[in-house]
């Protein structure tokens, strides 16, 4: 075999090899109709104490390579196997003698012990193998002779340059110092706890790995010591910000394929605390009262009484704040301040009104992004409402009101001073506000009206989520990339472009793990 790198930097380019190997096959294996799901063997051999654990899918014949592949298809790749092939040729690599061994499943590299006052840490990369001894000798041939030794009856290699490999069974062990090998060897045997017996990482790997191709598991805790427990700057702003618990549990990242696009989701054991009106699971209300060709759609729920878990307890600290950093007395003071720019006592009194869902839209019926409909929708009490949005109104227009009925309903329109309109209506117990045409569009929307919510590529995008939509954003990116002021795409991406379908951001806690997750639909 050819020497790429010496030293410890090739071995950390033979463990990489895998992973490069994994898109070599792929190209050969992607048209298999054979789905699996991957085990993370290797969490059995990290220490229980880890602070970031990283995990590749390696195994090319699992639904999530299989429908990878299909996707990069549907982008635009024209022969995506001899591409991959001339890939691993330029590399000098052997793909059935070189990389194929350690494709078993699972690779992953993990961290313990970050010591930020001498900016070291102890590690390891695990790859479950194909073939443990023929991917043993592949190390060997790139690294040269290995020196033999021995820990707790499980032999060892020391590579002469602080380096050392095992083999376990059918998993290969690099570390880069002599603790880390042996620690994971006690892991093997038993004793020591693993990763994979952590309650908080089972949970965050039985939600987010029935689809993945990567996925990171990060412990603040464990990484960072005491540090962040110790330090008291830390610690009070963690605690005045409500985002304790959030921080210092243990969180996730997983990115996968799927045979309708690409998902990403983060996950975290804390609890959502201050934030948790806005991340209830629910069906949108609003997606149904917007036009299907909407391009951007962002729903939301319980802005108002977030407001009140965040500020209610803790205006004094955010008084003092602001007394010191800034010219303002008090929180009040500040509202009072931004409520009179538009009419208001305070603009405490706006927010205070919008504790159902609340929801924007826009779209591009004369295919202009320069000249979009916006349109603002809010569950609230029309009795309370009303005049707090007329007040609004009156401070920024230009003249009398006027004002119209739609499907039944008062709209009123009013012209600032620079001749722009804005509308807004009460129906059905929500208020929609924005551009006239959006508004008037809301108002008129019938039941057989072609709706967002019946849009078959946000039904599509909706479908591909692991998890219920709490607060989220809907982007059409295919209606998108057709305005007519949108950047050209190169020539090469033409296919690509026509293959986007749509892309969901969405943030919701469900099953008491808080998410952060994403869909990109790629379409046929």
């Amino acid at each position: 075999m050819p020497s790429v790198i010496r030293g410890p930097q090739g071995l950390i380019v033979t463990a990489a090899l895998a992973v490069v190997g994994a898109l070599v096959a792929a190209a050969v294996l992607f048209t298999s109709s054979r789905a699996s799901d991957v085990n993370l063997t290797t969490a059995g051999l990290v220490p229980a104490d880890a602070g970031i654990y990283v995990a590749l899918n390696t195994d090319l014949a699992s639904s999530q390579w299989v429908a990878t592949f299909k996707l990069a298809e549907r982008l635009g790749a024209e022969d995506p196997e001899d591409e991959l092939k001339d890939g691993a040729e330029e590399s000098g690599l052997d793909w059935e003698d070189e990389i194929a061994p350690f494709l078993g499943g699972n690779a992953a590299i993990y961290v313990r012990g970050l010591d930020i006052e001498s900016v070291s840490a102890s590690g390891a990369v695990i790859l479950k193998a194909k073939d443990a001894g023929r991917a043993l000798e592949v190390i060997e041939d790139e690294m040269g002779s290995f020196d033999e030794e021995t820990y707790h009856g499980v032999d060892y290699f020391s590579l002469g340059f602080d380096g050392y490999v095992a083999r376990l069974g059918d998993h290969i062990v690099i570390a880069f110092d002599e603790d880390s090998i042996e620690e994971v060897i006690d892991v093997h045997q038993g004793k020591a706890p693993s990763l994979a017996s952590v309650d908080d990482f089972k949970r965050l790997r039985d939600e987010l790995t029935g689809n993945f191709l990567a996925f990171v598991y990060v412990d603040a805790s464990s990484l960072m010591g005491n540090l962040l427990l110790e330090d008291p700057a830390v610690k009070a702003a963690l605690d005045q910000s409500g985002a304790a618990d959030m921080a210092l549990r243990p969180s996730a990242l997983v990115i996968g394929g799927k045979d309708g696009g690409f998902q990403f989701e983060v996950a975290s054991i804390g609890a959502a605390g201050q934030v948790a009106p806005m991340l209830t699971p629910r069906t949108s209300r609003f997606a149904a009262l917007v036009p299907a060709d909407a391009g951007v759609f962002v729903s939301t729920t319980g802005i108002a009484q977030t407001w009140e878990s965040m500020v209610g307890d803790a205006r004094g600290e955010i008084d003092d704040a602001l007394r010191e950093y800034s010219d303002y007395s008090s929180l009040d003071d500040m509202l009072r301040d931004a409520g009179e720019e538009i009419g208001l006592d305070s603009i405490e009194d706006l927010v205070k009104l919008l504790e159902g869902e609340t929801a924007l839209a826009v779209w591009f019926p004369r295919g202009s992004i320069d000249d979009p409909e916006v349109v603002v929708l809010a569950e609230t009490d029309e009795n309370t409402a009303r005049p707090i949005i007329e007040r609004i109104v009156r401070e920024g227009a230009a003249g009398s009101p006027e004002r119209r009925t739609v499907g039944g309903v008062e709209m009123t329109i009013a012209v600032d001073p620079n001749g722009e309109p804005l509308a807004y209506a009460f129906k059905d117990g929500y208020l929609a506000i924005g551009t006239p045409e959006a508004v008037e569009t809301v108002l008129a929307m019938g039941a057989g009206d072609a709706n967002l919510a019946g849009l078959r590529r946000y039904q599509e995008t909706v479908a591909q989520m692991s998890s219920a939509l709490g607060t989220y954003a809907f982007f059409n990116i295919a209606a998108l990339l057709r305005l007519d002021e949108m950047p050209g795409m190169p020539r090469q991406l033409d296919e690509a472009e026509r293959a986007l379908g749509g892309i969901i951001l969405n943030w919701v806690e469900e099953r008491g793990v808080v998410r952060v997750s994403g869909v990109v639909t790629i379409e046929e």
